[in-house]
């Protein structure tokens, strides 16, 4: 359906494989492509960066997301600046599962190293332990934090081409401000059917849980 032009079925099928279970970028990526293409700028942003927490150093899906961001109308406020994103590299080049199984593989490494510096005392062995209790410090750390984020942070995307934030829940509530299709946004708290959400510091209020997608 989608080399065919299709891309609304296409699209609709990729869904239904998501909705079965399937935890995959690369689905998770043509997804995007396929809402892109059915000009549904909205749920392209929000596969792409479903997509990225899974393949995040990916040179296509990078070029696509960037493409579509520069669709958006809303200007995106970035969560870290150019230093931190240098000196922190390994949090935004690696999938939060590769962070974890590093962190696995130094701590055995550590630990390994200090049971063999114990029983024979040689030099050499503790400095390749303490060597050893940097990196697995690193992604420990990194891991803890990146959970920190998934579970206290959530963070979700604008589907709407349009949409009123609100000071309350009703639609006769003051309109505070406008957020468009491809907005990222903060969640700060969950209703049955509303959401509040924050775009920045001075874009607080309240919309419909049908108008944001969780990523």
């Amino acid at each position: 359906a989608y080399k065919a032009g299709d891309y609304a079925i296409a699209a609709d099928a990729l869904e239904a494989i998501a909705g079965a279970g399937i935890h995959n970028g690369q689905l998770f990526y043509n997804l995007g492509n396929a809402h892109l293409k059915s000009n549904d700028l909205g749920r392209a942003i929000l596969w792409y960066e479903r997509a990225l927490r899974l393949m995040p150093a990916d040179p296509d899906l990078r070029f696509n997301y960037d493409y579509a961001r520069s669709l958006a109308k809303d200007a995106q406020e970035e969560s870290a600046n150019a230093l931190v994103r240098i000196l922190f590299f390994w949090k935004y080049q690696l999938s939060a599962r590769t962070v974890i199984k590093l962190a696995l593989l130094f701590n055995l490494l550590f630990w390994g190293l200090a049971v063999a510096w114990r029983l024979s005392r040689r030099r050499v062995l503790r400095h390749a332990t303490l060597a050893a209790l940097i990196p697995a410090a690193v992604f420990i750390l990194t891991a803890a934090y990146n959970y920190y984020e998934d579970t206290q942070r959530t963070q979700a995307i604008i589907l709407p081409e349009k949409i009123a934030v609100r000071s309350g829940l009703d639609t006769t509530s003051t309109e505070l401000s406008e957020l468009h299709a491809g907005a990222k946004v903060k969640v700060v708290k969950e209703l049955k059917a509303h959401v509040q959400i924050r775009f920045s510091e001075d874009k607080i209020g309240w919309i419909e849980n049908r108008a944001v997608g969780r990523i």
